[in-house]
């Protein structure tokens, strides 16, 4: 069988903006350079037709809806981010929106699921290709950002620029060119599209030849998926919303929801982990996936570097950051980069200075690897020190490091609860329920609070972590009696209770449910 066209696909406004060739869309310049392929088509001094009579026409919405359930199929977890996408779209207002995030958390899918169903123009730049970062550094550099992109549409095979809110142009991987970067501005003030750009490395950003756009961007921040998503992948969401917090409801809920609690925090919530557990419900499956996503970025981060040295520090990082979350938060200096170069050099022998280690630890942070905790200095809310403790942003890749560490199995159970909770929490501050940007601990003399929140209505809460069932919380007793606190949880695996100051929750509650009933 040859090539041929079977339908003459248009937008809205009724221009040919390409083929059907052999049922998969074909944009209308990328038809043009391959005509000569196409059986049925030819070039004419009015454009591309059916070399005999008429095709049948399809519109764009129609060949996108039909993207859509293809990219749906292939990647089925229902993922939150789309809310907040649709919220910008709504609330447009010129902003290009920034999609942040670790790589491999699903930002392009979820992006292009959301455009298939919103867009008829789908312009997609990858600049980590070499040749698509050239090309779209050409159109940025002209004179008039509208005849750049008409010329890069063009010269790239898409179809006219239509510069119109029913195009959506999509920058991918933004921190490989500065130059693209620092026209985002112009972008935006220029064209009349609709702009998404994202970034996996973002570290890259810091360099003096990067200037951030202030006040030009909507930024969504893009995470592995949460406890409520991975329920959602187990149809057990509404489970997870409706299990009474204190105890109050059948055994079997509580059963169930505590056995995925541990399986998410085995495996974390990266999409292509998830899924690989959802196959086959192996978490050894998973745990191949986490090794590669660890190697992926490693080598590709190690492109960013100035040297072997700095390799070599990066590369031993991840498990020094998950050695130092072993030590205790007592005192108010910073010393989680002290301890992290300390383990750095006792592990490989080799003389690393801070300075390195930051840097190294920097990358993680603007990578979406590592997250930070700020301190309440001695139970003060008015005494915030900044980043007194280092976290992993996705449990699975927490719990695949600590086993190439010599902690014992205690300990590493203690870290990853505090790890898991860490990370909904933050989803907590994202979701701007709570006062500051991050979760915050706290230290009040020989007394340490495992997370020390604020709300906006200034109501203090304290929360103790066990990776156990246990009755003690001297912690929260103690902030409770100097009045530094008005409540007082326990997270932990358990049904809940309610105590006569303290109350036990759920430990898998403690994002999602927040704030939490009486």
């Amino acid at each position: 069988m040859g090539i041929i066209a079977t339908h003459r696909v248009t937008d809205s406004g009724n221009q040919t903006v390409g083929f059907m060739i052999n049922d998969s869309y074909t944009a209308y310049y990328d038809v043009v350079r391959n005509i000569s392929l196409i059986d049925n088509l030819i070039l004419t001094p009015d454009g591309v037709c059916a070399e005999e009579g008429e095709l049948p026409v399809q519109s764009i919405r129609e060949v996108n809806e039909k993207r859509y359930r293809r990219i749906c199929l292939e990647n089925p977890l229902v993922r939150d981010v789309q809310t907040e996408l649709d919220q910008w779209k709504q609330n447009w207002g010129g902003k290009v929106l920034y999609v942040s995030g670790a790589r491999q958390t699903g930002k392009t899918t979820e992006i292009f699921k959301f455009v298939y169903g919103n867009y008829e123009q789908i312009i997609y730049v990858n600049l980590a290709d070499r040749k698509q970062l050239e090309g779209f550094e050409k159109a940025v550099g002209n004179t008039s950002m509208l005849f750049g992109m008409i010329q890069y549409c063009r010269e790239s095979g898409s179809s006219e620029f239509c510069n119109c809110d029913r195009t959506v142009l999509i920058i991918d991987e933004i921190q490989e060119s500065s130059n693209i970067y620092n026209s985002i501005r112009a972008l935006q003030g220029s064209l009349e599209c609709h702009i998404i750009i994202t970034g996996s490395y973002l570290g890259k950003i810091l360099n003096a030849a990067y200037f951030k756009p202030a006040g030009n961007l909507y930024d969504i921040e893009m995470l592995p998926l949460s406890f409520r998503e991975f329920c959602r992948a187990f149809q057990k969401e509404e489970l997870l919303m409706s299990v009474n917090l204190y105890g109050g409801s059948e055994d079997w809920k509580y059963e169930s929801l505590t056995q995925l609690y541990m399986t998410y925090k085995k495996i974390g919530g990266y999409p292509a982990v998830v899924r690989a557990y959802l196959g086959t419900g192996n978490p050894e499956d998973s745990y191949k996936e986490i090794q590669s996503i660890i190697e992926r970025f490693t080598e590709e981060s190690a492109s960013y570097f100035r040297d072997a040295k700095c390799s070599m520090v990066f590369q031993n990082v991840y498990k020094a950051a998950f050695m130092a979350m072993a030590k205790e938060k007592k005192g108010t200096s910073s010393k989680e980069i002290r301890d992290i170069t300390d383990f750095i050099k006792n592990d490989t022998h080799e003389h690393v200075s801070r300075r390195e280690v930051n840097d190294a630890v920097s990358w993680l942070k603007f990578s979406k690897i590592l997250g930070s905790c700020d301190l309440y200095n001695q139970g003060r809310v008015a005494d915030l020190l900044s980043e007194r403790r280092f976290y992993f942003m996705d449990c699975g890749i927490a719990r695949y490091l600590a086993q190439h560490t010599p902690l014992n199995n205690e300990t590493v159970e203690g870290i990853l609860a505090e790890n898991f909770v860490y990370t909904e929490l933050y989803r907590v501050y994202k979701e701007n329920k709570l006062k500051g940007d991050r979760p915050c601990c706290s230290v009040y003399k020989e007394f340490e609070l495992d997370f020390m929140l604020v709300d906006k209505n200034d109501r203090r809460y304290g929360i103790e972590v066990k990776s156990e069932k246990s009755g003690k919380h001297r912690s929260l007793d103690k902030y409770l009696d100097c009045d530094f606190i008005d409540e007082a949880y326990l997270a932990q695996i358990t049904r809940g209770g309610l105590g006569r100051q303290v109350r036990s929750i759920p430990i898998y509650t403690a994002g999602c449910r927040f704030p939490y009933e009486k």
